[in-house]
């Protein structure tokens, strides 16, 4: 009789222990809450990226007149290796900004238009780390949210986006004191709050385990493209108490892709743009961050093609 006792009385020690819910297992004060978010669109960084498809200006091959003619110095005896070499689009026949003599955001190539006459030409630089066409405004992330270690629904979801920007800082000599937090300062990174400009897509079928898809919204300008922070933040309601818990990633934005192939894939047939530009076409390409190895500095890279250089900071 009493082994029979003595298991019942252990049933009614564990039986609570099964059946009452994951937020009741242990007190407000004792409970910890956890979220973990893996982005896919690039593993070997472990970073999420977005493509705006702006491209590079285009390039243009040009062939001149007069046979092997275009030189790289003002006296054309550096002979650029093949005639008609693609020297990037011309903007014109005179210098287009002047300071202290050099040239700012044009390379001058020389063209010999007879066996003694060489004449300049300005064009933009060669953008020479790779272009792809298309877009891609979807940023793909796993998310697993748990409440004392195990996968649990969160009482709430949320979802930011914050945009690091980069910008100079006028030399020592002409700027006032303020923009500069120490002598050695010479960049300046600012965060600005960018959320408004995209749409978080939480989807589950099981409890506290999520993939989460970040779409961009916002106009495609070259304004956005940085590094960006992924914050996602987790709450579960434990009592009268929330426990919060909040996860961070990246994404990157680009104007374009940089990778060595594309594929473009028709979503609707027959292909159609029914509402804009971005949206009948989905866009794949081996490594659209190619060969950089950080998005801060694949980011600077085409910020400075397409403006020439970083702007100054104002504030």
């Amino acid at each position: 009789m009493l082994p029979v006792i003595a298991a019942f009385v252990i049933a009614l020690l564990i039986l609570p222990t099964l059946v009452l819910p994951v937020n009741a297992a242990l007190p407000a004060a004792n409970s910890v809450a956890k979220v973990v978010t893996i982005p896919e669109d690039d593993l070997k960084r472990d970073i999420g990226v977005m493509v705006l498809g702006l491209g590079p200006p285009p390039t243009t091959t040009l062939l001149p007149a007069f046979p092997n003619a275009w030189y790289t110095d003002s006296m054309c005896t550096a002979l650029v290796p093949a005639a008609g070499v693609t020297v990037g689009p011309e903007l014109s026949s005179e210098p287009i900004a002047m300071v202290d003599n050099v040239l700012t955001g044009t390379v001058p190539y020389y063209q010999k238009v007879s066996n003694t006459l060489c004449v300049a030409h300005y064009f933009a630089p060669i953008w020479t780390k790779g272009y792809q066409p298309g877009w891609d405004l979807l940023s793909q992330h796993k998310m697993l949210a748990t409440l004392n270690g195990v996968p649990t629904k969160p009482d709430y979801l949320l979802c930011e986006i914050v945009e690091k920007e980069k910008a100079k800082i006028p030399p020592q000599t002409t700027k006032s004191a303020s923009k500069r937090q120490f002598p050695d300062e010479v960049i300046k990174t600012t965060l600005q709050d960018v959320t408004s400009n995209f749409v978080c897509k939480f989807r589950t079928d099981k409890p506290g385990v999520y993939v989460l898809d970040v779409y961009f919204v916002g106009p495609g300008v070259s304004k956005f493209i940085a590094d960006h922070m992924l914050i996602v933040t987790v709450g579960y309601k434990v009592g009268t108490t929330t426990i919060w818990a909040s996860d961070l990633q990246d994404i990157c934005i680009l104007g374009w892709s940089m990778g060595s192939n594309s594929l473009a894939i028709s979503l609707f047939a027959p292909y159609s743009l029914s509402t804009g530009s971005y949206s009948d076409t989905y866009w794949s390409w081996d490594d659209a961050i190619g060969p950089f190895a950080s998005c801060d500095e694949a980011a600077a890279w085409q910020l400075a093609w397409i403006f020439g250089g970083w702007p100054y900071s104002t504030n």
